[in-house]
């Protein structure tokens, strides 16, 4: 299947900062001059944010734009999926593909093929525990009662499963351990159909907690003890996965947006007004944020977004920094913590 995407996609694409697209994939940008480069690759620099160059030592260079940076570095295959992540990094729909809850029925028809399982979880523990914060209890949820989370076997990296209402698995995602072991990725398994999340549900609750990401969605159950809500985690800050979980179980009443608390999903909460030019006219429609349109349609909604506590845009670097500064509010669900989880 290939992806479309209008001249202005492209466009809009070859906006991202690469700086903070490179942070995002797990490499560590440092200023080299008048330039960035990697820490775990040295002779790439990156200039004026948006255009890279690697020398080798046969004195060959090598680069390109963001496009090419995700082909040769991210986990983006070609074009179209490179620009579509570019977009969905920004938080950006695709012009082209507007509303697309059904835009991947053409990848029903590729077989989502699930990285091995590790024998052994000891590395998915220890990243999760050392680098993230997380305690014991809330992985071993995720693991072994929900069985949304495993380790890989072959890179050690996190496997993030996403199931149907039916219970089949039909969405997988995969974050690497590579501060611990080397470098870190992050990237959807192919054959997945994205409009599914990760999601734990819970019929005798009317609540709906929406999360970008699985690790936030972690970390606030640890920050909380919330275990008894339904919880989902859209990889995105897009609705695909909103849509088909409302549409799965119709029971929700409430949904509280947990995203991170950057312009990106601000954006996506409360919407754009429209853009006029001199004359008055309109050059851009107003854009309706999810608090009204869900609203709109009926459910109770609220603004759970992380809280900005000093340089802390998600739920994870809020339990880190509540944990290094003021544990007693991290741990006063100790007890509601290992009761649920058992």
């Amino acid at each position: 299947m290939s992806l479309n995407f209008s001249n202005e996609d492209l466009m809009r694409a070859k906006e991202t900062n690469l700086v903070e697209l490179a942070r995002a994939l797990g490499y560590t940008p440092f200023k080299c001059g008048g330039c960035y480069s990697l820490k775990e690759m040295d002779s790439i620099r990156i200039y004026n944010e948006r255009t890279w160059y690697r020398w080798s030592g046969s004195g060959n260079k090598k680069g390109g734009t963001q496009i090419d940076f995700l082909i040769e570095f991210g986990n983006a295959n070609d074009i179209p999926e490179a620009v579509h992540q570019l977009l969905n990094f920004q938080g950006i729909a695709p012009v082209n593909v507007a509303g697309s809850y059904s835009n991947n029925k053409e990848k029903e028809n590729i077989i989502l093929k699930l990285p091995e399982k590790a024998h052994s979880y000891r590395i998915l523990y220890a990243y999760l525990m050392k680098q993230r914060g997380l305690s014991y209890d809330v992985i071993d949820y995720f693991v072994n009662k929900q069985k949304i989370l495993y380790e890989s076997s072959e890179h050690h990296n996190l496997v993030f499963v996403g199931r149907d209402k039916s219970g089949n698995i039909k969405f997988a995602t995969q974050r690497g351990t590579g501060d611990i072991y080397g470098r870190k990725f992050k990237g959807d398994v192919s054959g997945s159909n994205k409009d599914i999340g990760i999601s734990i549900v819970n019929s005798e609750s009317k609540e709906l907690y929406v999360f970008e990401s699985s690790i936030d969605c972690m970390s606030y159950i640890d920050l909380t003890g919330d275990y008894s809500s339904n919880k989902l985690i859209m990889n995105t800050v897009e609705e695909n996965a909103l849509v088909r979980f409302l549409n799965d179980y119709p029971y929700i009443k409430s949904i509280n947006f947990c995203l991170d608390n950057d312009t990106a999903a601000k954006d996506k909460l409360y919407g754009k007004d429209a853009i006029t030019d001199f004359a008055g006219k309109i050059i851009k429609d107003k854009v309706v944020g999810y608090i009204e349109k869900y609203n709109d349609k009926g459910y109770i909604v609220n603004d759970k977004s992380a809280p900005a506590y000093p340089h802390c845009k998600d739920y994870n670097e809020v339990l880190r920094y509540l944990k290094a500064s003021r544990p007693d509010m991290v741990y006063s669900c100790c007890e509601k913590r290992k009761v649920v989880s058992r």
